[in-house]
């Protein structure tokens, strides 16, 4: 804590032949102790309070307010109340003209010596009698609302004009000298007040100035009453003061308004010049540190940042200050002082951002990204030792440190930004997310941006910044006031957006992979974010960007791992990232960049995620996990998310959005006639055509139908008609089909039960289906009768030589075999006892939509060649086309040239 202020004001009444005068005298002593519990006897006067990091503050008790400095306390006086003076008290003879008469109202501790002295407190109403107006009147000086004219006329009648009521033609000169009009007498009885002086902490009334010829005044002034706290009634446990000759509260963190009645959240500070805000005591800070402060002025003189050792700042220091408009950086590391002073002047009313650097004794600084300044502190030393907390916006004793910081003023205007060494501090108090650890007056920039604003259809009005708003939109809509609706193939968001879909719960307790695909349009924000609550701690998983960087991290709940890519994407393109976790191992492969792998902390494996998955952002970054540091939302478009191997649906299984628009796709603009479906492939397209519907935007109609299908790879046949269906569940099944492979990856036939949710992200192991395909070259016949998964396989490579190749699968229970061009067989069995097929009554032939997702990661595409026909149970043979309920990218085969 700093030093305590203790102040006494002097009215003194001098011998004749003397001019009176009024004199505040500032004392200061500093403490020594530094907490409550390690002083040895209370520091305060009622309630000491040790304050986290270092240090205390005083408090009073009800019915009390705190005095000016900041460790005695004045009991509440109400008006009404009648109280006995201490000159009452006092057994003196009144009629010694060694003292002089005091209003009874007055309950301070009141001193008299035999010079005529009277000592009292600074909200002490004093009524002066029997003064000698020959001699002249003190030179009080004026109330701070005057005008700076060099001669101040004061009017009887209005009893205006800094308080002070003379006759009409009384004049007090700029030198504070009063010239009584005639016809007045020197015995006259006078009573006088003292209304609106300046008790600026240190400041002095004018020197004391003779009359010469004093004329005789008759006449009597107007009673105006010193600047008081008495009556003056704080709430909130705020405490009175007179400051610059007006009472004020001082209102503690968290509460604000003239008499404190306002709570307040304050997330972007305000100060009026007579507050500050205390974070926590820097750390890792005494060697090196990096500052930017983003604040916008409202006076060209105030204290920014300061920091150091001692309360008085006698030594070991750094402090950021406006003098004159130049943003001033001072340091101290123990042997001298270094200042850096900008080359231009802060804009008044604008937000200007602060950059400075220091490396041992040497320093930079730069203001609004122009010329770097740089600079030397004096001598060898070149650490920093910080014991005081971080003061931001001023001081509570500016007096204390006013000749080593530059400047006794404190900040007036807000605060936006302030990051030490790449941290951002929260500027709310102390809790599970705020940092401000105590402060006086403090207020919020962004009170009222919203007052005026209307957010269209069901949208929220919040502040995105210190002097700006935006409106939430609920999804379906977006836009600066939420006014427009359109649909949405490929989201956008804003920085301001999130999309909330259902967690991934217990579906990746050993493993998780995640595939992106995104296009970013800042270098800051969340992607993809996941926990297992709302507390702040525990498991979660996320994406973000920061500076550019891709950064994974993860926490199994004993700590979390990081991994950086090595390079920052470039914004405005595409890019694809695969990240992926076994255990507590992970690895992040960004486009082309090296793979860069890491471990998370504690000896946990499994990861639970009870929370929602939230994607571009997040409602509420107070919910995130503290590991996770993330603060701000994403800004671009996000094409793809794969978890899992299984595809998440974005537009149509969200739970909620927020500010979710289209991004500027091809696919936005429909390109595909005909019902066909757009595919994006990055910053182009796909579109999958309708049966009888061809060509790259299916704008053809096929002349005739085809009867001998070819696909692509992007291409299936759908068959839900009951003749096919049978014929392919149950305990047995006999398929045979002639096909002309070309891709060595593909699928070929499917047909089971239902996957899983597409929100589980896993392909069950217990799953039914029976599967046909292409892997790596290798034809593979899988499937699961619900205890176990069977693994077929043939390789050879004449398959891929353009010609017609014979397949024939048969499964009796749980054995089964798969028989090449009427000459090779290969054979294997399922797992467990069960024996019968159970599917969902679909037949997929060529491949399947989403393939990844559906066969959970088994195949990775659709069939690339041509299927000539298709019989079931040797005795039913299929028409491709015409028995196909649903197809997609169907063309007639035409046999190509091998490579």
């Amino acid at each position: 804590m700093s030093g305590s202020m203790m102040q006494q004001m002097t009215v003194q009444f001098l011998r004749p032949g003397l001019a009176s005068r009024i004199r505040w005298f500032v004392t200061s002593q500093e403490q020594a102790r530094e907490t409550c519990a390690t002083a040895v006897k209370n520091p305060c006067q009622q309630i000491c309070v040790d304050i986290k990091s270092g240090g205390f503050f005083c408090q009073c008790r009800p019915g009390f307010n705190m005095n000016p400095d900041g460790m005695t306390c004045a009991e509440i006086w109400h008006p009404e109340e009648k109280r006995e003076t201490d000159y009452e008290k006092a057994d003196v003879n009144k009629d010694s003209p060694s003292y002089t008469e005091v209003d009874s109202r007055s309950d301070s501790k009141t001193r008299y010596n035999n010079d005529g002295e009277v000592m009292v407190s600074d909200n002490e109403v004093v009524h002066l009698k029997s003064i000698d107006l020959t001699r002249g009147l003190p030179p009080l000086e004026a109330d701070n609302r005057r005008s700076s004219d060099s001669a101040l006329v004061l009017d009887s009648r209005r009893g205006q004009s800094g308080g002070y009521s003379l006759p009409e033609s009384s004049i007090v000169d700029s030198r504070g000298t009063y010239n009584i009009p005639e016809g007045g007498t020197e015995n006259d009885e006078v009573e006088i007040s003292i209304n609106a002086l300046d008790i600026t902490e240190g400041g002095d009334f004018e020197p004391e100035k003779v009359v010469d010829s004093p004329k005789p005044f008759t006449g009597e002034l107007q009673e105006v009453e010193v600047p008081t706290c008495k009556g003056f009634m704080c709430k909130n446990n705020g405490s009175c003061a007179v400051v610059k000759g007006k009472a004020i509260c001082l209102c503690p963190l968290g509460h604000y308004g003239k008499m404190c009645e306002r709570d307040v959240e304050v997330r972007y500070p305000k100060f009026k010049g007579t507050g500050y805000l205390a974070l926590p005591v820097l750390r890792d800070a005494h060697k090196e540190f990096s500052v930017s402060l983003e604040f916008k002025p409202g006076s060209p003189d105030g204290l920014l940042l300061f920091s150091g050792e001692f309360s008085n700042a006698r030594t070991d220091f750094f402090s950021v200050a406006l003098n004159d408009g130049f943003v001033v950086l001072r340091f101290d590391c123990g042997t001298g002082i270094a200042e850096l002073r900008s080359l231009n002047r802060v804009q008044l009313a604008e937000w200007n951002t602060v950059v400075l650097t220091r490396f041992d004794n040497r320093a930079t600084l730069r203001v609004n990204g122009g010329h770097q300044v740089e600079g030397v502190s004096q001598g060898d030393y070149t650490r920093i030792t910080f014991r005081l907390n971080l003061y931001l916006g001023g001081y509570v004793d500016m007096n204390t440190i006013k000749a080593r910081v530059g400047t006794e003023h404190q900040f007036v205007g807000c605060v936006q930004e302030l990051r030490i060494n790449g941290h951002r501090f929260d500027f709310r108090p102390t809790g599970p997310v705020g940092e401000a650890e105590f402060g006086i007056n403090v207020g919020e920039c962004s009170d009222g941006v919203c007052d005026q604003v209307q957010c269209k259809n069901n949208g929220k009005c919040v502040a995105r910044s210190a002097d700006r708003h935006i409106c939430l939109c609920p999804y379906g809509y977006h836009g600066n006031s939420c006014e427009k609706n359109s649909p949405v193939h490929i989201p956008h968001f804003s920085g301001h957006s999130y999309l909330e879909l259902a967690g991934l719960q217990r579906s990746v307790l050993s493993y998780t992979e995640i595939e992106l695909v995104f296009k970013p349009t800042y270098h800051d924000g969340t992607i993809l974010y996941n926990g297992y609550s709302r507390d702040r701690r525990g498991d979660f998983i996320s994406i973000a960007l920061e500076a550019g960087h891709l950064v994974f991290r993860f926490d199994l709940g004993t700590g979390p791992a990081e991994l950086r890519s090595l390079d920052p994407v470039t914004l405005n393109k595409w890019h694809f990232v695969r990240a992926s976790r076994t255990g507590l191992l992970g690895t992040m492969q960004v486009d082309d960049q090296p793979i860069v792998s890491g471990q998370s902390q504690g000896a946990y494996t499994q990861l639970t995620l009870l929370d929602s998955l939230y994607l571009g952002g997040h409602p509420n970054y107070d919910h995130t996990s503290k590991h996770a540091q993330a603060s701000r939302s994403f800004n671009g478009c996000l094409q793809k998310v794969v978890i899992n191997q299984k595809s998440v649906d974005m537009i149509g299984k969200n739970l909620a959005g927020v500010n979710v628009g289209p991004c500027s796709h091809p696919c936005a603009g429909k390109p595909c006639m005909n019902d066909g479906r757009c595919k994006p492939r990055l910053d182009c397209y796909v579109c999958h055509c309708k049966l009888g519907f061809f060509n790259t935007n299916c704008e053809d109609v096929q002349d005739s139908v085809p009867t001998n299908p070819i696909f692509n790879g992007e291409s299936y046949l759908k068959y839900i008609h009951k003749d096919i269906t049978k014929r392919i569940s149950g305990n047995r099944m006999d398929l045979q089909m002639f096909i002309r492979p070309y891709g060595h990856d593909g699928l070929i036939f499917w047909s089971g039960e239902d996957q899983p949710s597409s929100m589980s992200y896993r392909s069950s192991s217990t799953q039914d289906f029976i599967a046909l395909g292409f892997h790596k070259g290798g034809l593979q016949l899988r499937y699961n009768l619900g205890s176990g998964e069977a693994r077929i396989g043939y390789n050879d490579s004449r398959l891929f030589d353009g010609e017609w190749h014979f397949i024939r699968v048969q499964r009796d229970k749980q054995d089964a075999y798969m028989e090449i061009d009427g000459r090779e067989v290969v054979e294997g069995s399922s797992q467990g006892e069960y024996t019968s097929l159970n599917t969902n009554n679909i037949v997929y032939l060529g491949g399947m939509p989403d393939v990844v997702d559906a066969t959970g990661g088994r195949f990775n595409s659709s069939f690339v060649g041509c299927i000539q026909s298709m019989k079931l149970a040797t005795v039913h043979d299929v028409n491709l086309l015409n028995d196909a309920y649903d197809g997609v990218n169907i063309d007639q085969c035409r046999k190509r040239k091998v490579a």
